[in-house]
């Protein structure tokens, strides 16, 4: 009897901050896609796997890097402690829990464009300049080899931006460009209209969890994103999953849940008196 493949648990927004407890978090991720894998009733083996998409500032991923180099494990009270280990590739590592559990790492960033978008660039270890025309950025993360996002993110697409990016759907730019959907986007607003026209274009839609900078948004990774029934090349994973995420005939499942009304209504408050640390928009 042949193998189960192992199911691929991908959060495509993911972001990392000062405020959690980093071995937490990855305990968080590996239980959100084990409890993902539950629900698809697979009964083999798993990875999760964290997409970066990180602000100008931050630099998550080298800090792993230099954890690998010298061989450093994280722990908490609360959690189990996690290794990192290196790939063959620049961009891709491995972080491992003293129970075996695995989750595949991967660089990336999150631009700020001229027009106050936002575009990911999912699967590159290459630093972006902000304040660029959205054309601009998603040309470089184009060039980079990267998979260009542009995700959608609370009343930055209605009004003139929103009109800017039905005009932007509708162009040939759009080639190899997806949208991003995540699980701050609450129940109770209308679909948005850019992910009806994305499907009518055969556009994809990658959900991701896109953490808040609030302590309390430790749970989130791997809670939103895609699945993928696959075996990986360990020794080229990024290259690997990029070439799947890219082929139109890849089967994957996404899975999303709605933020409910009372965190949403939460979060912004909190987010309203958060000092913020960079001014992006």
């Amino acid at each position: 009897m042949d193998s189960i493949p192992p199911l691929l648990i991908i959060d495509t927004h993911v972001h990392l901050y000062d405020c959690f407890e980093l071995a937490t978090f990855l305990d968080a991720a590996y239980k959100n896609a084990q409890t993902h894998a539950t629900l698809q009733q697979h009964d083999g083996p798993i990875l999760g796997v964290l997409l970066l998409t990180e602000s100008a500032w931050d630099h998550w991923f080298q800090r792993f890097v230099t954890f690998a180099n010298q061989h450093t494990t994280i722990s908490h009270h609360t959690s189990h402690s996690w290794s990192f280990h290196h790939t063959n590739e620049d961009y891709t590592l491995f972080a491992q829990s003293t129970k075996g559990e695995k989750l595949l790492i991967v660089a990336g960033r999150q631009i700020v464009t001229q027009e106050k978008f936002e575009v990911l660039a999912l699967m590159t270890s290459q630093v972006f300049q902000d304040g660029l025309t959205i054309h601009e950025s998603i040309n470089q993360v184009k060039k980079s080899g990267g998979i260009p996002v542009i995700p959608w993110a609370f009343g930055k697409w209605w009004g003139a931006r929103g009109k800017n990016l039905t005009k932007l759907m509708k162009s040939s730019i759009m080639n190899d460009v997806c949208l991003g959907d995540n699980s701050g986007r609450p129940k109770f607003l209308p679909y948005p209209g850019h992910f009806t026209l994305a499907q009518a274009q055969g556009i994809r839609i990658f959900p991701g969890s896109d953490p808040l900078p609030l302590a309390s948004e430790d749970w989130r990774p791997c809670s939103v994103g895609l699945s993928i029934t696959s075996v990986l090349d360990y020794e080229s994973p990024g290259a690997h999953l990029k070439s799947m995420l890219q082929d139109a005939h890849t089967s994957i499942t996404p899975f999303f849940h709605h933020e409910p009304f009372s965190r949403f209504i939460k979060n912004q408050v909190a987010m309203k008196r958060r000092k913020p640390r960079r001014v992006t928009s």
